[in-house]
């Protein structure tokens, strides 16, 4: 397995350095970030095995992974292990994630619907991950977890519509469709008091309006 971490970071310039520090705990590979049209610029302490870069405006998630993707088969790494940006995602599970076995075409975290995670948050994942795990015929337990480890199978064969947070959605379905493996990572559920970008709401419809697109 030839891996790299991409963070995708969207306005959470300030805790990135902390972030990549307690990463370097745990990870000693190759790091890819892109700053997602953030409004002040990542000034980086670190810079051994990190490629830093810019979307001049705000493109969404999936955008900047597909564009991660790009750079990930450019330079021949087999799986992207993807963590947020904002400290919700542990370090330390980073070595559960590169131990399983490289034939896992996607890991994904699963984390407990419960307190600190908000009501609203826990109806979104719990909704979401209901009618994923109907389709796939197949439990998924965290739909919405962006803690994730694709294969790079995942941006070879397929093309994909969603550029923002309903790309993680689209991405299972691609699963279901091609029948890859799916596993998971037990990890905790982390709340720092960061300001999401998601909007629960909204981007729940959204992922009605991306199930409904792929289904039909």
């Amino acid at each position: 397995m030839k891996p790299l971490l991409f963070i995708p970071c969207y306005n959470h310039t300030e805790e990135i350095n902390n972030l990549i520090y307690n990463i370097k705990k745990y990870y000693n590979e190759h790091i890819l970030i892109i700053d997602d049209g953030s409004t002040d610029d990542i000034q980086l302490n670190h810079s051994e095995h990190i490629k830093l870069m810019k979307n001049k405006f705000n493109k969404g998630k999936g955008y900047s992974i597909l564009k991660a993707s790009k750079y990930m088969l450019t330079h021949n790494y087999t799986h992207m292990i993807v963590m947020d940006s904002d400290s919700q995602h542990d370090p330390s599970k980073l070595k559960e994630f590169l131990s399983i076995d490289p034939s896992i075409n996607l890991v994904y975290g699963r984390r407990v619907f419960k307190k600190p995670m908000p009501i609203s948050r826990i109806f979104s994942n719990t909704f979401t991950s209901a009618i994923i795990s109907i389709l796939c015929n197949k439990r998924i337990y965290d739909a919405q977890c962006g803690y994730r480890r694709y294969a790079d199978i995942f941006f070879k064969d397929y093309e994909y519509n969603e550029l923002g947070y309903q790309f993680e959605s689209e991405i299972l379905l691609k699963c279901i469709n091609s029948k890859s493996n799916i596993e998971y990572v037990n990890i905790p559920t982390i709340y720092n008091g960061n300001i999401s970008s998601m909007n629960y709401i909204t981007d729940t419809l959204k992922f009605l309006r991306c199930i409904l697109k792929n289904i039909f």
